[in-house]
């Protein structure tokens, strides 16, 4: 039996929770439903979508990514610190001489 990729932040099993693109370029929310072994792949349920919308990823697609990195992302943080990236504000000083 085969065994999935180690990826950081993805952990490959029934119910586990990350982010996949749907073929409409959209990230969402999305849960671990199958694994198959044989053909390296996942299913994966988009939460709050109906089943239908369901839809198999080879488990080393560029189209799945954790969900941790992401939120961190959202809160202006680096997941390799624990302190907040301070950022610079885009105002622009203008000098003028006599």
């Amino acid at each position: 039996m085969k065994t999935p990729p180690d990826r950081s932040g993805i952990t490959f099993e029934v119910g586990a929770k990350l982010e996949a693109r749907d073929h409409h370029k959209n990230w969402y929310t999305a849960t671990i439903e199958k694994i198959d072994y044989d053909k390296e792949r996942v299913l994966i349920h988009y939460l709050q979508w109906s089943r239908r919308h369901d839809e198999w990823f080879q488990w080393n697609s560029p189209y799945l990514r954790p969900k941790e990195r992401v939120s961190l992302r959202r809160q202006g943080l680096n997941p390799t610190r624990s302190q907040p990236v301070q950022k610079t504000s885009d105002v622009h000083r203008c000098y003028f001489f006599k």
